[in-house]
């Protein structure tokens, strides 16, 4: 018995091997040296234990984006399972063929706006900010003589513990954290390709 629909990528990193077959969606990462032995057993139309599957009747949406690594399928309560295709044309390919071989419910593209496309990176750039403002206060107060005990484990027990190493130091790391969110945001400025929708009927 053969198997429906295979996707191979021969490089090693994210989901290199996808399947698709009886309404089911599989996934797995394989190491150089067993393809050739898990290709066998795909030609033999076995599916091994190794591969990860998720039932289309069980699925929600299905998000793809040109630029994101990741095809997003939704289920469940708010659940959200990605498959890690970092060859952009397999990607694509799955996408199209579960939209043309599978019963959909409707598909369309959606533009990101600006907000969602930096709101991840911007709020960790905001709670940067909270946190040494925090942290600076703390550390005044302490130049000026005031005494802090960690009592429990907690945000503030947390900055407490970073207040002991210092102002210079601290402004070291909180610049580098703050550089990287700022660099993430303009990733994410730039990347506004779009993002492909499929809906299913559950």
């Amino acid at each position: 018995m053969s198997i429906e629909k295979t996707w191979i990528s021969k490089g090693e990193s994210g989901h290199n091997m996808i399947i698709f077959d009886d309404n089911i969606l599989y996934r797995r990462k394989v190491k150089s040296e067993n393809f050739e032995a898990i290709e066998y057993e795909l030609r033999q139309g076995l599916i091994g234990d190794e591969f990860t599957g998720i039932p289309i009747s069980y699925v929600k949406t299905v998000e793809y984006r040109k630029d994101d690594n990741f095809l997003k399928l939704s289920y469940g309560k708010e659940s959200i399972d990605s498959f890690d295709i970092i060859d952009q044309k397999i990607r694509k390919e799955v996408f199209d063929y579960l939209k043309t071989n599978t019963t959909i419910k409707k598909s369309w593209v959606k533009q990101p706006n600006i907000i969602s496309r930096i709101k991840s990176p911007l709020i960790a750039l905001l709670v940067l900010v909270g946190l040494f403002i925090y942290l600076y206060v703390l550390i005044d107060n302490m130049n000026q003589g005031y005494e802090y005990e960690i009592s429990t484990m907690g945000v503030g027990s947390f900055v407490l513990g970073l207040a002991y190493f210092g102002l210079t130091k601290n402004i070291i790391v909180f610049s580098i954290l703050g550089l990287v969110a700022l660099y993430r945001i303009k990733i994410n400025l730039d990347n506004n390709s779009e993002i492909h929708y499929l809906e299913y009927m559950l």
